[in-house]
């Protein structure tokens, strides 16, 4: 399918990279806070910031399809070219924690294994050995091994609507299996498929269009985060099976309350996420790591620390982290800064 007109360049689109930005802090933040011991509603409320995860996969669909689009690459070359930029990273970080966690006499064989060799995604208590962050690694490589199939389902004129078909199938049978709450079937990239393919239609349609894609007005968000943040919510209090639906208004709240804050222009804020996008990936991998040593630290020679200044030490020096860790892969690995279209 040819879309790409001659002479046509993406233009920077500057809220997705604060999309992603803003997804990896409040992701990062939940899992801080959530490391103690904090009120029920609290804890309910700072799970919001995990929908952060849904801009991911909606990110990845659109930067992945624009890069096809632009040049279309066969399975092999595609394979190779994503394969590097998510495994090297993965990969060290893996080590780094095995070794961290070795030294604290844990047995880390065969996670290690599990994860270095990618076969973790069939073995529940090695999907999250390393970090409860490591199951996206597993979904995002699922989405490159289906990539000529997604691509196909793309193009076909009703492919969006059967990829969220496909996606409440599969939470349909994951419920009534009783698998709803095993990591290994409940992030399977089936679940995440409509809304991955939902950003592949949204790259397609910028490309048609030739033009920039036109942010929807706060008269237009406010209602929409509102209702959708309320059934969010309230699916999330029925439980079971109501909460294995609850993606399509997850990512509804979570996108409206983000392109709000964008819409703002306060140009610090926005700054800060679109400049925290260029490692959104190091740091997600690296901040559990980080959070447990930097506790473990202070809590030997401070004692217990107030839970704010705990969380702010561990924000700075994860970030910190975060940044040289991207800039060490670069620099050993050989890649080089990824444009819009080739974000995974």
């Amino acid at each position: 399918m040819k879309l790409w007109s001659k002479g046509f360049e993406p233009q920077k689109l500057d809220y997705v990279d604060f999309l992603r930005g803003f997804a990896i802090f409040t992701i990062v933040l939940m899992h801080f806070v959530q490391g103690y011991e904090i009120p029920g509603w609290l804890m309910t409320a700072s799970s919001f910031g995990g929908a952060g995860v849904h801009i991911f996969f909606l990110c990845s669909g659109f930067g992945l399809y624009l890069s096809h689009l632009r040049r279309p690459l066969g399975y092999k070359s595609f394979l190779q070219r994503r394969f590097g930029k998510i495994y090297f990273p993965m990969a060290v970080i893996c080590l780094i924690i095995a070794s961290y966690m070795a030294l604290r006499g844990r047995d880390v064989l065969m996670p290690l294994l599990s994860n270095l060799f990618l076969y973790k995604m069939f073995i529940p208590e090695h999907e999250t050995y390393f970090g409860g962050q490591m199951w996206f690694v597993s979904t995002i490589i699922q989405f490159y091994f289906a990539w000529p199939l997604l691509v196909r389902l793309v193009q076909w004129k009703y492919g969006v609507y059967a990829a969220v078909a496909i996606s409440l199938g599969w939470a349909t049978f994951t419920n009534v299996m009783g698998l709803s709450e095993e990591r290994v079937w409940n992030s399977f990239f089936l679940q995440y498929l409509w809304e991955f393919c939902l950003g592949m239609k949204i790259a397609e349609v910028y490309v048609r269009n030739n033009s920039h894609l036109e942010l929807p007005k706060v008269r237009i968000l406010l209602p929409v985060c509102i209702v959708a943040m309320i059934f969010t919510g309230t699916m999330g209090w029925l439980g079971d099976p109501w909460k294995q639906y609850n993606d399509f208004f997850s990512l509804a709240a979570y996108l409206s309350l983000a392109l709000i804050i964008f819409s703002f222009e306060i140009s610090w804020l926005n700054g800060i996420m679109m400049y925290t996008n260029r490692f959104s990936y190091e740091w997600y991998l690296s901040h559990l790591l980080v959070f447990d040593v930097v506790t473990q630290v202070l809590g030997y020679f401070f004692g217990e620390l107030d839970m704010i200044v705990e969380i702010v030490i561990c924000l700075v020096l994860s970030y910190t982290f975060a940044i040289f860790f991207q800039w060490f892969i670069n620099r050993r690995f050989g890649f080089r800064p990824r444009p819009l279209e080739d974000k995974c």
